[in-house]
């Protein structure tokens, strides 16, 4: 295209001046014009989407499609600097696609960035392929009809014990068929992993009489080994109106040893120092399945189906000692299953309408035993049916998607059944007057499910003085929420998301803490009341300099939380996020700064706040190799990575987490791919899969 335009003006130029010569062949007049630059838009908003072409820079600085993300500084999103999770501005999921099919994190660490053509930002999309995902990021990648590629990738931490994830991914294609196959093997081996404790019990004596006990346990060693092997083979036909994917995979994961030891004591009571011992190991084997079947029919119907199936088998074993009470221990063996199928069927209506009819249905299934100084046999089940109507108008400047439909849950806990069928509406409307702007409104009417874990009826103990146990007939909540966005992008240089949440649950289910035993001791059960709501108001800002090799981004947010009923409690943190990063030649700089997280629970009385994540990053990268070493919390002493306070009537708790997630780490990465074939279809790659939701209680 360069070259066309430069060839262009050059005819140009030559032709004035012919012409002037032959107007006046006795001298010749030249005419000097000015210069012709053609910028190329590399991000556009639009009534259905915001749409961003990632630099050669940002794609070569890139070891997977996460991080393409991270280098690209999208407003609108944001990524969890200890889990790669990608989130909205207000924390809400955000599906990740390529080329209109789901993937995984695991999945998009094989991606090969610089085959990246460009990458979507959706609302509320209509397209079949995407499930009915509410927000989405659609990755578009360059597709070859033959040939194949591997990938081997190694992340490895040093100074916080031995932390290690390897895999290779490969890819085959021929034709209309692409074969997928994913190895992993991820190891974890350290000693500072664990928790100190203070609780503070409201408890009676014999006589029945009140008094507080402040119990406290102190952390003084560990030992914390995980090894994690994932195989996923997935299989894709793709033609220009049917796409057809099935994935299967297998992993194991076992942690053969987790182990805590420290020093227990007691106020008021005895001066002496008594001591614990928590040990947990455990593995489990998950088995998956996901289909999903793509059909465009005539007359302007399309359908999707997507079936999945997971399942998992896990052993847990769990003993805690004390130098003063029995040896408390809980065995548990588990087999979950879960299955769900979407199916959705859309009809185009004229350029601008279009309507969809869906429907959902699955169950979770755990079969349970615990064994040791409790004995139990549970059979659970949660089984939801869901049906709904929608619609959407599309045109030039505005976007409007909405639906409605009933939902209907059953769960079934040991024979105790609890039923509810409710209705749920969403709601989003997209105004995008040009290219520039786009003002975003949605609303939401929906239920929220409590978990298996939080039903069952099983008392556990903890310690000598704590208990828990399930509520069977803990109702649902209704939640509602409201967002309202904007997004400017004036020019490839600049661009930024203001955004404004609300979300409140009804009458929503609530960690409480209640006397057992004759108030000798304190029980954790999940009970219905009050409300909570939260509510943020922000900004995301990405600044592009020196011509696209000195990029900044900024994102402070406020963020208000209230909790009614049992709990009346207020809370308002201010958070922030910054990234910097320089490109230069074939290396890149990057500088991050995350501040201290700080969020209330919405079904506990807790306030949780983890520690600040810093970090500069140099690498280097061609088109085969990527390498790259980051420092991570070098000014961060100790290894807390969160604190969590708990706030009852009969009990109070200050829990230090100890981990590695916040102290100083050296990270070294590189990615080796190579090529085979004539032609080479990279991206969609395939990753690990995850097993069935497990209901052991922890």
């Amino acid at each position: 295209m360069q070259n066309r335009i430069i060839t262009s003006i050059f005819c140009a130029t030559l032709t004035i001046a012919v012409m002037a010569q032959t107007e006046v062949p006795d001298s010749i007049k030249t005419q000097g014009l000015d210069e012709v630059v053609v910028e190329a838009q590399m991000q556009r908003t639009s009534p259905t989407s915001t749409t961003f072409i990632p630099t050669v820079k940002q794609k070569n600085a890139s070891q997977n499609a996460v991080d393409l993300l991270r280098q690209m500084a999208i407003p609108q999103i944001k990524i969890s600097s200890v889990n790669e999770v990608v989130t909205d501005n207000a924390g809400g999921e955000v599906a990740i696609f390529i080329n209109f099919l789901e993937a995984s994190k695991e999945e998009m660490e094989g991606l090969r960035t610089p085959d990246v053509k460009k990458v979507e930002y959706l609302e509320f999309p209509t397209d079949p392929r995407f499930r009915g995902a509410q927000r989405v990021i659609n990755i578009i990648v360059q597709e070859y009809a033959y040939g194949g590629y591997t990938k081997l990738t190694t992340n490895e931490n040093f100074l916080v014990g031995f932390s290690s994830r390897n895999n290779i991914f490969s890819k085959f294609s021929y034709k209309k068929m692409t074969y997928d196959l994913y190895v992993g093997a991820n190891n974890w081996n350290n000693h500072n992993i664990g928790n100190n404790v203070k609780g503070i019990y409201s408890l009676k004596d014999a006589d029945g009489k009140d008094y507080q006990l402040t119990r406290t346990e102190t952390l003084d060693g560990s030992h914390y080994k995980q090894n994690q092997y994932p195989l996923t083979f997935r299989a894709t036909y793709s033609s220009e109106k049917i796409q057809i994917r099935n994935t299967v995979g297998f992993t194991h994961l076992s942690v053969p040893v987790y182990d805590q030891r420290g020093n227990l004591s007691y106020h008021p009571g005895s001066e002496q120092n008594y001591t614990f011992n928590r040990s947990n190991p455990n593995r489990n084997n998950s088995l998956a399945y996901q289909g999903s079947f793509f059909f465009s029919l005539p007359n302007q119907f399309s359908i999707d189906i997507s079936p999945r199936f997971n399942y998992m088998h896990s052993n847990d074993y769990l003993t805690y000692s004390t130098s003063t009470t029995p040896e408390i221990v809980r065995n548990a063996r588990e087999n979950a299953y879960n299955y769900r199928v979407d199916a959705y069927l859309q009809k185009r209506i004229g350029q601008k309408h279009t309507a969809m009819l869906g429907v959902n249905g699955g169950d979770n299934i755990n079969r349970l035993r615990y064994s040791g100084i409790n004995s139990y046999n549970d059979r659970f089940h949660n089984a939801f049916v869901a049906g709904l109507l929608g619609y959407q108008l599309a045109s030039r400047e505005v976007r409007l998607y909405a639906d409605a439909g009933v939902y209907w849950s059953q769960s079934d806990i040991n024979g105790v059944v609890y039923t509810d069928t409710y209705p749920f509406v969403h709601l989003n409307l997209r105004y995008s007057p040009n290219s520039k702007n786009a003002f975003s409104v949605f609303l939401q009417y929906a239920n929220a499910t409590p978990g298996i874990s939080q039903k069952s009826p099983d008392v556990l103990q903890d310690n000598e003085y704590m208990f828990v146990t399930g509520n069977p007939l803990l109702e649902n909540s209704r939640n509602l929420m409201f967002n309202l966005g904007y997004t400017w992008m004036p020019n490839n240089t600049f661009g930024l998301n203001a955004f404004s949440n609300f979300n409140s649950f009804f009458n929503r289910q609530m960690l409480t803490y209640e006397p057992y035993n004759n108030g000798m001791a304190i029980i954790k059960n999940y009970r219905n009341s009050g409300n909570f709501l939260n509510g943020e108001l922000g900004f995301a800002a990405n600044w592009k300099l020196l011509g696209g090799k000195l990029q900044l981004y900024a994102s402070p947010k406020q963020s208000f939380y209230k909790s009614t009923g049992i709990y009346n409690k207020s809370y308002n943190p201010l958070t922030i996020t910054a990234q910097a990063t320089y490109y230069l030649n074939s290396f890149y700089f990057q500088a991050y700064y995350q501040s201290p997280g700080k969020q209330m629970f919405t079904s506990s009385p807790q306030i949780y706040k983890d520690r600040n994540f810093h970090s500069l990053t140099v690498g280097w990268a061609n088109s085969d190799w990527n390498v790259r070493v980051m420092a991570a919390n070098f000014f961060n002493k100790g290894w807390n990575s969160a604190d969590i306070v708990t706030e009852s009537p009969l009990y109070t708790e200050y829990r230090e987490n100890i981990g590695t997630s916040s102290h100083f780490r050296i990270n070294i990465t590189a990615t080796y791919t190579f090529g085979y074939g004539k032609k080479v279809q990279r991206g969609n790659e395939v990753g690990e899969q995850s097993g069935a939701n497990s209901a052991i209680i922890k």
